[in-house]
């Protein structure tokens, strides 16, 4: 229920607060929700776009948001590995798709002193 630019704060902030190896669980409007969008929205949301209805109600559940699944793994989830993605799973009125993310590990890093 937010637009672009305060989904990507939000999730960066998730990402701060996350320990590394936690997991964060989402649920978006996907694939299944495409009949109430226009043939416009429904070619951009095709071309991996992310839709939003009435930003300017952004937090409340006015403001809407249709997420592709390229999106989400490409954009929303780009610090995060995706560990799971399961279309339509969340079985309540709206169908929406749930994706399990998990806050990777800190790799290790290599120094001069290793080589």
């Amino acid at each position: 229920h937010l637009p672009a630019a305060l989904q990507d704060a939000w999730m960066a902030e998730l990402h701060r607060v996350l320990i590394p190896g936690g997991h964060l669980l989402l649920s978006t409007h996907g694939q299944h929700q495409l009949s109430v969008l226009s043939d416009e929205e429904k070619r951009e949301f095709d071309a991996g776009q992310l839709i939003v209805k009435r930003p300017r109600s952004a937090g409340s559940n006015f403001c809407v948001t249709y997420h592709p699944e390229s999106y989400v793994r490409d954009h929303l989830a780009k610090d995060f590995a995706v560990i799971d993605f399961i279309h339509r799973g969340a079985t309540g009125t709206s169908h929406q798709d749930i994706y399990l993310l998990e806050k990777q590990l800190p790799s290790a890093t290599t120094t001069p002193d290793d080589e």
